[in-house]
C-alpha cells in the first residue's frame, strides 16, 4: 500500500514540487538601500503575478514581490534604475521564489525610481493578460511629495537666573502625500 501511494505521488506532476502560495506582498529584498519609492500594480482576478526588480548591468536581484490577482499591490523600491520582470501564472503553478511559475508568461521593462529634492518618483501600472500574453498598460508616474512641518514652542529657562532665558524649542516632522 505504501509503495502504491509513493508511486501515485511521483506520477502527479507538480504535486511534490509546488511551493505554498505566498500572500500578496514582499518576497525578498537584497541590498542596503532603503525601499521608499512606490511601485503600484493593478491586475484582474484569475492569475497570480510575481514582480522582480534586478540591476540591468549585473542582473543581481534587488527586490521581489508576489501579487494575488485582483488584490491591491504596492511595493516600496530602493532608488535606482531596474529591470522589472513581471510573470503571471495559475496560483497552483507557483514553484517558489527562485523558479517562479512552472507554466506562465512574463514581460520585462526598465524603469527609473528617483528621489528629486522633496519628491519620490515611482510608477503605477495595470497588468493584464491579453490574447494569451502579458500586457502592461496605463503606466504612469506615481509621485510622493515630502512636506516638512516645523513645530515651535516658546519656552523659558529660569533656574538660578534673575532674567529668564527665552528660547524656541523646535521639532521637525515630515509627512507624505501623493502629488502631481
Amino acid at each position: 500500500m505504501l509503495r502504491a501511494l509513493m508511486l501515485v505521488a511521483a506520477l502527479l506532476p507538480g504535486a511534490v514540487d509546488a511551493a505554498p502560495r505566498p500572500t500578496t506582498g514582499l518576497l525578498a529584498k537584497n541590498g542596503p538601500l532603503p525601499a521608499t519609492i512606490p511601485l503600484q500594480i493593478r491586475t484582474d482576478t484569475g492569475h497570480d503575478f510575481s514582480v522582480a526588480l534586478s540591476d540591468p548591468a549585473t542582473d543581481a536581484p534587488v527586490i521581489s514581490g508576489y501579487l494575488r490577482g485582483g488584490e491591491f499591490f504596492r511595493l516600496l523600491v530602493p532608488p535606482g534604475t531596474y529591470r522589472v520582470t513581471i510573470a503571471a501564472g495559475q496560483p497552483d503553478d507557483w514553484q517558489g521564489i527562485d523558479t517562479g511559475f512552472s507554466d506562465g508568461m512574463q514581460t520585462e521593462l526598465t524603469l527609473d525610481f528617483d528621489i528629486r529634492a522633496d519628491r519620490r518618483q515611482g510608477h503605477q501600472m495595470t497588468v493584464a493578460i491579453v490574447d494569451g500574453g502579458l500586457r502592461v498598460s496605463d503606466r504612469r508616474d506615481q509621485v510622493i511629495c515630502q512636506i516638512a512641518d516645523w513645530d515651535s514652542v516658546q519656552k523659558e529657562y529660569t533656574a538660578g537666573r534673575r532674567t529668564p532665558l527665552r528660547y524656541l524649542d523646535q521639532s521637525l516632522t515630515t509627512r507624505s502625500r501623493f502629488c502631481d
